[in-house]
């Protein structure tokens, strides 16, 4: 589905704030790695909740990518975990989902805000909101 999308302007490559996706779908997270490293992010990358906690006690990223649900069960302790770290609480944090799962992804995680992402999405829209979103940020 990238087809006659146009990709934003790079950032420069100096900057390279680092976006954590955590995601299942090997399709998806493929598609996600490439768009946002194209656009000069770096990418930390994981299929696991329980990879991403053990990730984020290490590093704290400029922003994350998340599909609530991993096979592991563990996608709400991942978004609290990055709503609560003193490194990550003011990080813009996407949550992925099932357009259907939504309702239910409300009511067992609060509200997900402008910072949910129904599947299927355009990966250059999120590159050109994160772009936007982390200039504003600094």
């Amino acid at each position: 589905m990238l087809v006659g999308v146009r990709r934003p302007a790079a950032l420069a490559r100096e900057t390279r704030p680092n976006v954590l996706i955590v995601e299942d779908n090997e399709a998806v997270a493929r598609i996600l790695r490439f768009c946002l490293r194209e656009a000069g992010f770096a990418v930390t990358q994981t299929s696991t909740g329980a990879e991403a906690l053990r990730i984020l006690q290490e590093l704290s990223p400029e922003a994350a990518v998340l599909d609530l649900q991993l096979p592991d069960g563990q996608g709400g302790a991942v978004l609290d975990l990055l709503r609560r770290s003193e490194g990550t609480a003011k990080a813009p944090v996407w949550v992925v989902i099932s357009a259907l799962d939504q309702a239910e992804a409300i009511k067992r995680f609060g509200p997900l805000g402008s910072h949910f992402l129904a599947k299927p999405f355009d990966p250059w829209q999120l590159v050109a909101i994160l772009n936007t979103l982390l200039a504003a940020k600094g």
